[in-house]
C-alpha cells in the first residue's frame, strides 16, 4: 500500500466511518466567509474572530505538509428516545465521555501516524472545510457536514502531518435538492436565517450552553424542550431519514437517563449532579448546575404547554 491507503487502513481498522487527505494550503473560501458573518452579525463578532485563524494552518504549524481528516459515525448508538427529546444526540455520544468505546480513537489515530514516521499535531484546521476538500463530507443547507451512509450524525477529526501524503479529490456541491426548506423551517428561533447562513447568537444549542444569561425572552420563549444542544433541524432533513441505525448499546446512557430527564434536572442537588451528570460533559465546569436548572424548568414549561 501507498502511504494514502495506509493512512486510511490505520483510520478504518481504528473504526472510523471514512477517511481523506488533504493539502495544507489556506482555507480562502473559509476565511471570506468567516469574515461575511462577522459583518453581517456584528454581535456574534467575538465568535468568529478566534475562528478566523484556522483559515491558514502551515502560518501556526510551518512543518505541516498534509491534514489528514477522519470521519466518526454516532449515529449507531441506542439512545433512550426519553433523552433525545431534550438533549443532543452529539452530546450523549460524546466520544469523550469515559465509557464511550470510541473515547481513545483520537489517541490510538495520532500514535498510529507517528509509527508511519509522522510529526502530529491534533485539530488546528477549519473541520468541516478540510473534511470537505479531503473528499469525505458535503455541507448541507443546515450548515452541517453531511458523510454518505450516515447523514449528519457525525463528528470530524483532523491531524496536520509532516509528510507529503497523496490528496484526495475534494466533495464539490451540496447533498440537497435546491427546494428544500425543511430545515429553515423547523428552527424555533430563525437562527437558520437562510440555506448555509447562521446566526450563531440565535442559536439554541448555543443558548442552552454557552450565551450569557439571562437570555433574551424573545429567544428564551422559542426554545422548546431543548436542555442542552439542539438536533431540529437534523431531526427534519430528508437527508438524515433512515441514517441512523442504533445497533450498539449505550449503557453510560442507560445507567444516567432518569438522571437526564427535565423534572430530574430541574430540581437536582449538587452532589447528584457531579457524581452523574457532570462526568457525561466533563468538559464544562462542574459548577454550572444554575444553568442546567433554569433550562430543565424551560423545557418542562414547554412540555406542558404542548399537553
Amino acid at each position: 500500500m501507498n502511504l494514502n491507503e495506509q493512512v486510511k487502513d490505520l483510520a478504518l481498522r481504528l473504526g472510523y466511518h471514512a477517511c481523506g487527505i488533504t493539502g495544507v494550503e489556506p482555507f480562502e473560501d473559509y476565511r471570506a466567509a468567516i469574515r461575511n458573518l462577522a459583518e453581517r452579525f456584528p454581535d456574534s463578532v467575538e465568535l468568529y474572530r478566534h475562528m478566523e485563524r484556522r483559515a491558514d494552518p502551515a502560518t501556526m504549524n510551518p512543518w505541516a505538509r498534509s491534514i489528514i481528516v477522519c470521519v466518526r459515525r454516532y449515529g449507531k448508538y441506542a439512545i433512550p428516545e426519553s433523552l433525545a427529546r431534550h438533549i443532543g444526540r452529539n452530546y450523549l455520544c460524546d466520544r469523550r465521555i469515559p465509557d464511550c468505546p470510541d473515547n481513545t480513537m483520537p489517541k490510538q489515530m495520532k500514535e498510529g501516524l507517528r509509527t508511519l514516521g509522522m510529526r502530529v499535531r491534533t485539530g488546528g484546521v477549519p473541520s468541516r472545510e478540510a473534511a470537505t476538500r479531503a473528499g469525505v463530507v458535503q455541507i448541507a443547507r443546515n450548515g452541517f457536514a453531511f458523510a454518505k451512509g450516515c447523514g449528519s450524525w457525525i463528528n470530524i477529526e483532523s491531524w496536520m502531518v509532516d509528510t507529503p501524503v497523496e490528496p484526495d479529490a475534494p466533495a464539490m456541491g451540496s447533498p440537497c435538492p435546491e427546494d428544500c426548506h425543511a430545515c429553515l423551517t423547523a428552527c424555533r428561533t430563525q437562527a437558520l436565517v437562510e440555506p448555509y447562513v447562521m446566526d450563531m447568537k440565535r442559536c439554541i444549542a448555543y443558548l442552552t450552553y454557552e450565551a450569557p444569561f439571562p437570555i433574551k425572552d424573545e429567544l428564551w420563549s422559542k426554545m422548546g424542550p431543548w436542555i442542552y444542544g439542539c438536533d431540529d433541524c437534523q431531526r427534519v432533513c430528508p437527508l438524515n431519514q433512515g441514517q441512523w441505525d442504533a445497533r450498539e448499546p449505550a449503557p453510560w446512557l442507560d445507567k444516567a437517563a432518569s438522571r437526564l430527564t427535565p423534572e430530574a434536572l430541574a430540581s437536582m442537588d449538587q452532589a447528584t449532579y457531579a457524581k452523574v451528570v457532570h462526568p457525561l460533559f466533563g468538559y464544562i465546569p462542574v459548577s454550572d448546575l444554575t444553568r442546567w436548572h433554569a433550562n430543565a424548568r424551560r423545557a418542562l414549561e414547554s412540555v406542558r404547554a404542548l399537553g
